[in-house]
């Protein structure tokens, strides 16, 4: 469903295979730091460039204008010895919507206090099944994340397998002494995000995806902007049945990251029955941020 809807959005660029799946900007930042030498800041950024968007990470065979687009940008803050670095890790991720060149986020996050190790020299190996150093793992499971929302936005639950895979990198790295990866540190870590979306009892966040991207932003466009209000209002009402089983996921914190202010700008010329609804729905879901959604009453008056 994703490569025929992308090739729709893009069927003008010609026709080349490529393997990789990815065209994600990645960043290492060390202006924090005192050191004057960078060199070893350039490489891990060199070889993390390379190890995502240059490697195969499935068997799908992704053209260049089909390939996921994000960003990774690490912030390094302490480099205590030669080999152990600390630092902040933001998160975005992009997705296409039908008939239009504007793109919707997916995700934008943040890991704080990451910590791992390098050697200059050394090489990436990957292993889903076996852990290896915590900025490989890391990375990697964050790519799978990427491939498995922006699946089940285009397919109903088409990130299962991504999710599985997100699944043996937890497994694969409770070994680790790096926090981040364990049940018990924290309720909003690497473990509970793919929890979230595998935990059938918050199925209705998976549900909410496809409706939201597939039925509502992909129909904007057209003459179905009715419709396609609907059935992302109906997604929220499934965003709003996973809040009632548990209010503090942080499956539903990212996706209200994500999504607040797209919901504004969707609802702010709606008819007034459907702006009241939103309004409502929204303060349930998610009250901090209530003065934003009142926006939407406003617009119009």
């Amino acid at each position: 469903m994703r490569r025929f809807l992308v090739c729709c959005l893009a069927f003008l660029f010609s026709i080349s295979a490529f393997s990789q799946e990815f065209r994600v900007s990645v960043s290492v930042n060390s202006t924090q730091l005192q050191s004057s030498d960078r060199e070893v800041f350039q490489q891990i950024q060199e070889l993390l460039n390379e190890f995502v968007n240059e490697r195969t990470w499935t068997d799908v065979v992704y053209e260049e204008y089909e390939k996921i687009e994000g960003s990774i940008s690490i912030t390094i803050t302490e480099h205590s010895t030669q080999e152990d670095f600390k630092g902040d890790i933001n998160i975005q991720l992009r997705r296409p919507v039908y008939g239009s060149t504007y793109t919707t986020t997916l995700l934008n996050t943040q890991e704080q206090n990451f910590t791992f190790k390098f050697i200059q020299g050394q090489s990436l190996e990957f292993d889903q099944n076996n852990y290896t150093n915590n900025l490989v793992s890391t990375i990697a499971f964050y790519l799978y994340y990427f491939l498995a929302l922006d699946a089940d936005s285009f397919e109903h639950n088409g990130g299962n397998n991504y999710f599985t895979i997100c699944q043996n990198i937890v497994t694969a790295s409770q070994r680790s002494a790096s926090k981040g990866w364990k049940r018990a540190e924290d309720n909003r870590n690497k473990y509970w995000m793919v929890e979230n979306y595998t935990n059938t009892t918050y199925r209705y966040l998976r549900e909410a995806s496809y409706q939201y991207h597939r039925l509502g932003l992909d129909m904007m466009q057209g003459e179905s902007q009715a419709e396609a209000r609907n059935n992302i209002m109906e997604a929220l009402e499934n965003v709003k049945r996973a809040h009632r089983e548990k209010s503090d996921l942080v499956a539903l914190k990212q996706f209200l990251d994500a999504k607040s202010d797209e919901i504004v700008n969707i609802f702010k010329g709606a008819p007034q029955n459907e702006k009241s609804r939103v309004v409502d729905l929204m303060k349930v879901i998610d009250p901090a941020n209530t003065n934003k959604y009142e926006q939407i009453l406003q617009q119009g008056q």
